[in-house]
């Protein structure tokens, strides 16, 4: 019996780094675990490293999360069958630019994955949770989130948005037993920042962000830590 036990989880952008390690983490506590992806065989693959962790149960979606009808279409069928109790927004995209460069039209794609998605999700699921007065959100951010990044500053706009949203969200659903938590990492060894000019060795881990998101099952019902940064120990 672990701590999630009877409970379910869902992750998006499950299929690889920080998503794959929140998800297998949340398997070692016997969750039930709704997986969303875009690559099948990556998701599938998750699944088994679940599988092997000690999650109750598993299913994989791959869905296209710029694709609202399509988002809206299984969160109702989510709920039909039982709801959620752990809503994880992991899913998003580094894009790059600022006001002197960048492409505008893969900033409004960044701002739906970065930030709609998990606006949409939390819309979703948020009532359900304070319908039975329980339930845990986890925001991905970034230390973008709380600090100017003058080369990345489209990617840095949909990380304060996030974070706004977030703290607003906690403020407004504390009151219902709902904890919403918004994890900052600085950089970290994923896909994502391949290009990063960063020795990797120095990078966070994705396993550092699982244990991150462990603060707020592990505390206590009336604890709820609003805000974690996760910043590197050497530059």
């Amino acid at each position: 019996m672990g701590k999630l036990t009877n409970k379910r989880a869902l992750i998006t952008g499950a299929s690889r780094g920080i998503g794959r390690a929140m998800a297998q983490r949340l398997a070692t506590e016997n969750a039930s675990l709704i997986l969303i992806g875009r690559d099948t065989k990556q998701l599938d693959e998750t699944a088994k490293l679940c599988n092997e962790s000690g999650a109750a149960k598993v299913s994989c979606f791959e869905l296209d999360l710029q694709d609202n009808y399509a988002i809206d279409k299984l969160c109702q069928s989510l709920l039909d069958d039982g709801g959620i109790d752990l809503l994880v927004n992991n899913a998003g995209n580094f894009t790059k630019g600022h006001a002197l460069d960048g492409d505008a039209d893969a900033w409004t794609q960044s701002m739906q994955l970065n930030l709609l998605v998990p606006m949409r999700l939390t819309r979703w699921f948020a009532p359900y949770m304070k319908d039975k007065e329980s339930g845990i959100i986890i925001n991905l951010g970034s230390v973008a989130a709380i600090e100017g990044m003058s080369s990345v500053g489209a990617y840095a706009a949909t990380k304060h948005g996030l974070r706004g949203w977030s703290l607003s969200c906690y403020q407004q659903l504390r009151e219902f037993g709902i904890k919403v938590v918004l994890i900052n990492p600085a950089f970290v060894d994923t896909d994502m920042t391949a290009e990063v000019s960063i020795n990797k060795e120095l990078m966070l881990r994705p396993e550092d962000i699982a244990e991150a998101m462990m603060l707020a099952i592990n505390s206590s019902d009336s604890c709820c830590p609003e805000e974690i940064t996760l910043r590197l120990t050497k530059k």
